[in-house]
């Protein structure tokens, strides 16, 4: 039964996201803006610490790229800041709880501008955002069929107990596997030596949010950042690597001339 509603609650997040992506693009702007504001509560709700204006980020800063493109490269360079300092939080041997600017600078670099990104891109190239969720969604499922095949060393014990080595490598390989696959019948590029990097990198950066997230759930003492998402928790949890991996998946496309 658990799995059954765990594969309902799959098929409508997945179905709503890719819906709205490619039905309308102020439809998936709007979307994206409900899911960073859940999550916003949710992790303010999970700290105690509230951080009102928040809420009001994504719709502003998006709004305001819209009508100013120069604003786009200090977007993603903001983007970029909030994976790399979520990441030196989550490498350092930190055990106590983060203060109010931490958590004020996750509330708005680490969710807002990642989603604010993707709304960007998805009205642009809806293409890219279907690769750059193929890759985190595969990555996750390939992670949990080959760690419950095959899984047998443990990759961040203290942090995520169910993770292991074998499962990890084996999303990575199915999720570049898969979307190179996936590019190929759907772009005519001639170095698909970049994509395969572009999804390695991805992928890893998806784990790596995945175990970031935990860890702060780890430091409040909660399973899950909340209960929307009937057998998978909350909206947090659901876009850990979403938001981790999406600001590099972008610039990384910059960089290999695949948008501009």
């Amino acid at each position: 039964m658990n799995f059954l509603l765990r594969a309902l609650t799959s098929f409508v997040y997945v179905g709503l996201l890719l819906g709205s992506l490619y039905l309308n693009a102020i439809f998936f702007i709007v979307v994206l803006c409900s899911m960073a504001i859940i999550a916003q509560s949710e992790l303010h709700k999970m700290t105690k610490i509230k951080f009102a204006f928040g809420y009001l980020f994504f719709p502003l800063i998006t709004t305001a790229a819209y009508f100013i493109s120069e604003l786009y490269p200090f977007i993603l360079g903001a983007g970029i800041l909030g994976t790399l300092v979520l990441f030196i939080f989550y490498v350092k041997q930190q055990q106590s709880k983060y203060n109010k600017t931490v958590l004020y600078f996750l509330s708005i670099f680490q969710i807002c501008i990642p989603m604010v990104l993707l709304a960007l891109l998805g009205a642009t190239n809806a293409l890219f955002v279907l690769c750059f969720f193929g890759a985190i969604w595969l990555n996750d499922t390939g992670a949990y069929i080959i760690g419950s095949l095959f899984g047998k060393r443990k990759l961040a014990p203290s942090i995520s107990p169910n993770k292991t080595i074998e499962g990890t490598l084996g999303g990575v390989f199915i999720a570049t596997l898969l979307m190179v696959y996936f590019i190929r019948l759907n772009i005519d590029s001639p170095h698909y030596i970049f994509w395969i990097a572009i999804f390695i990198i991805t992928a890893v950066l998806g784990a790596l949010g995945d175990l970031a997230q935990s860890k702060i759930k780890r430091l409040y003492g909660v399973k899950d950042s909340g209960s929307i998402l009937p057998g998978h928790g909350g909206i947090y949890d659901r876009i850990d690597s979403t938001i981790f991996a999406a600001p590099v998946f972008i610039i990384l496309l910059n960089l290999f001339g695949y948008v501009s």
